[in-house]
């Protein structure tokens, strides 16, 4: 049975990046090409799936949901049930490719602009010599280009696809062609493909240790303080609702 934490509706698995690599190794053994979904929720995806019930729809039926943020850390603490660790994307991204050089899996990386899959997939070279990278594709291409993209997944049969086109399109897009893709499992990873190309520099280990990685993300792209927003809306939320755990769309 599944050890979870609700906030506004969202179940998140209470897990640390182990348990999280060891979870993605059973899903992969188990799935034969019926693409399990993984989905990272931070705070910005649960006030997304407050306004949006697709997206609140994918996030609950996702076969694994770690925990990615320090909103939903206090998310947890607030309700007396403390998340064993914060999984950062890039920090899932690296187990799952640490476990799958192991066990000879084979990934596809589909997502950021021009060039950046092919350098993410170059850097994760250096760091994992034996992984099998299979193939890679920018994710920002055009509609018509979609069904070629699709077909070389397929060709592939990829055990991981690592999609990283932001939220919530990551989702949608996994969620929408869930029964076409043939891979094992399709994992969302927002920015991760940025920080791994080299295309915007990881914060310094005392900022990520003081878990304010948002804001050294913020003085990277300033134009990210309109999605920043929703920070003190989710702390109101979550302070003053007389249920943290209900959503939206909760039936």
């Amino acid at each position: 049975m599944r050890d979870t934490v609700r906030i506004l509706g969202i179940d998140i698995d209470n897990i640390d990046v182990e348990e999280a690599g060891q979870i993605t190794k059973k899903l992969v053994n188990e799935s034969s090409k019926s693409c399990k979904i993984v989905v990272a929720p931070n705070t910005e995806f649960i006030m997304m799936a407050q306004k949006d019930e697709e997206f609140y729809r994918i996030l609950q039926n996702a076969e694994l949901s770690t925990p990615d943020s320090v909103g939903v850390m206090l998310g947890g603490k607030m309700q007396k049930k403390s998340f064993k660790q914060r999984i950062p994307g890039q920090a899932y991204f690296r187990k799952v490719l640490e476990v799958g050089e192991k066990e000879k899996w084979t990934f596809y990386l589909l997502g950021g602009k021009d060039d950046v899959a092919e350098l993410t997939a170059k850097h994760v070279k250096t760091i994992y010599p034996n992984v099998n990278i299979v193939g890679y594709h920018e994710g920002f291409f055009e509609k018509d280009s979609e069904e070629d993209v699709i077909k070389e997944i397929n060709e592939l049969e990829p055990n991981v696809l690592f999609v990283a086109m932001g939220a919530p399109l990551q989702e949608k897009w996994i969620a929408k062609h869930k029964n076409e893709l043939k891979v094992d499992i399709a994992a969302g990873q927002g920015g991760t493909f940025d920080y791994e190309s080299g295309k915007i520099k990881r914060a310094p280990k005392i900022v990520q240790k003081l878990c304010i990685e948002w804001l050294w993300r913020l003085v990277l792209q300033p134009s990210r303080i309109f999605r920043m927003i929703v920070l003190p809306i989710y702390l109101i939320k979550i302070t003053f609702s007389k249920d943290i755990t209900k959503g939206k769309f909760d039936k």
